[in-house]
């Protein structure tokens, strides 16, 4: 027996004068090496001064780039941001939005990487499906999360509800899962399931919290991660069919990964891991789970290309934060962050090539699972 509930704790040329005769002559030199001594300290602040660029002005056409059909997600989020950022960038600006590609965000992602100039005219919205694309592997993925400049995003909350609780959880058990592919969005929960000393036996083809949850009452499954902005509600109908919280996937912050604050009384994944292991988990898998964790909670992010000028990634991210000041109180259910927090959040993701490898060769391993 063991308590994983987390405690309150864990939830920076001047010419010299000729030289004189006499006294006069000596004063003179004196004076030569006074102003060659001003001069020289002088000069660096003022040459600095001279050679540092005027602020880049913002510009007057901005677009938002949408991963997404239209009235898919994204667009929808789109509309409420757009309307924000209207009232949060510099009062002449023009703000429209160009709809691309799929849903999971990967299309428009390419095109972003590929065909946006760093200039402060675009900035792309996406949803966390494009990072766990790139993490991976999918063929399609032809971008890097690493280099983009968050200027805010929203997350949700991710839990795995099961019938089975964490006492009664022994090394080597099974637990079967409601899972729509080995690379979709349970990723995070299988594999932190197989952390744990769990084996997850995935039930695949599951696609909707709809299809998991009936499952669930038909004892198909044992467990179901729950994700999005609907997760209250859908908690309320786990707990019916029997289903309690096992773990959350946590909030990552600068100081490491908390509770959940939607649940802060279950432990996340990390905390269960530890709890059931004796330690934390270390290694590249360890990494990769933290990085798939990151990617799954991400229900849009808004970022900037790598190279775009500093005043104008300032200036973006001002008004970023306004605007998910402004937009929370109509988002229920998503987190919504400031540049600062949504750069937490995003650098969180950037799994370096060892876990990323990782990552791949354990859903081979286990699932048979190949990018395609």
């Amino acid at each position: 027996m063991f308590d994983a509930r987390p405690t309150a704790e864990s939830c920076v040329q001047t010419s010299v004068p000729r030289r004189g005769t006499g006294r006069r002559g000596f004063v003179l030199v004196l004076g030569g090496m006074a102003a060659v001594a001003g001069a020289r300290a002088a000069t660096p602040l003022a040459v600095i001064r001279a050679a540092a660029p005027p602020p880049e002005p913002f510009p007057d056409r901005v677009r938002i780039l949408v991963a997404g059909p239209r009235g898919g997600r994204m667009d929808r989020w789109a509309g409420v941001i757009e309307e924000a950022f209207a009232r949060a960038l510099p009062p002449e600006t023009t703000l429209r939005q160009t709809l691309a590609g799929g849903a999971d965000g990967v299309t428009a992602a390419n095109q972003f990487e590929t065909r946006v100039a760093p200039d402060g005219q675009t900035v792309l919205l996406l949803p966390g499906e494009a990072p766990l694309a790139w993490l991976t592997g999918d063929p399609r993925a032809r971008f890097d999360v690493a280099n983009w400049l968050p200027v805010m995003a929203g997350l949700t909350s991710g839990v795995l509800v099961s019938r089975v609780p964490a006492s009664a959880l022994r090394s080597g058990a099974r637990l079967r899962v409601a899972t729509s592919a080995p690379a979709g969005p349970e990723l995070a929960a299988l594999l932190g399931l197989h952390l744990m000393g769990i084996e997850p036996v995935p039930a695949f083809g599951l696609h909707d919290a709809a299809m998991s949850l009936q499952a669930l009452r038909g004892r198909a499954v044992d467990a179901v991660f729950l994700l999005g902005p609907n997760v209250p509600s859908l908690l309320a109908n786990a707990a019916a069919a029997g289903a309690t919280p096992l773990f959350t996937l946590g909030v990552p912050t600068q100081s490491g990964l908390h509770c959940d604050p939607l649940l802060p009384e279950v432990p996340t994944a990390l905390e269960l891991m530890t709890a059931l292991r004796g330690t934390p988990p270390t290694g590249s898998l360890a990494e990769a789970w933290r990085s798939a964790a990151a990617a799954t909670q991400i229900e849009f992010a808004l970022v900037l290309p790598p190279l775009t000028p500093a005043d104008l990634v300032a200036q973006w991210r001002r008004a970023g934060t306004e605007a998910s000041q402004a937009l929370q109180p109509s988002a229920p259910g998503v987190r919504l962050l400031d540049a600062r927090a949504a750069n937490t959040a995003t650098a969180a993701i950037a799994a370096d090539s060892t876990a990323m490898l990782a990552l791949r060769r354990w859903l081979a391993a286990r699932f048979n699972w190949t990018p395609s």
